[in-house]
């Protein structure tokens, strides 16, 4: 059940943003099921439906303790200089 939580807890996306810069963040576990022992797909989206570019982007996903999970491919921390408006920045981990 803690696997399953931890794919479902927190998704940070901070910007520091022009005015009209409007984000949204989403977090999609790609597998089927979740099972234990078994690499897990993630796939991060941050999408900038507002007028003005989102300057200074960062995702940080802390669900995923070093202590519990291995990171196999990817990133829990990336960030961006900028994304244009109308646009989106996908990202995918496995973990």
């Amino acid at each position: 059940m803690r696997l399953l939580a931890s794919v479902v807890l927190a998704l940070f996306a901070v910007t520091q943003a022009e005015e009209g810069a409007k984000n949204l963040a989403s977090k999609s576990l790609l597998n089927r099921y979740a099972v234990e022992g078994r690499d897990l797909t993630l796939q991060y989206n941050i999408y900038n439906v507002g007028s003005s570019p989102a300057l200074d982007m960062e995702l940080a996903d802390d669900s995923f303790p070093a202590e519990d999970f291995g990171i196999v491919s990817g990133m829990l921390n990336v960030k961006w200089d900028w994304i244009a408006p109308a646009s989106s920045i996908g990202q995918e981990n496995e973990a």
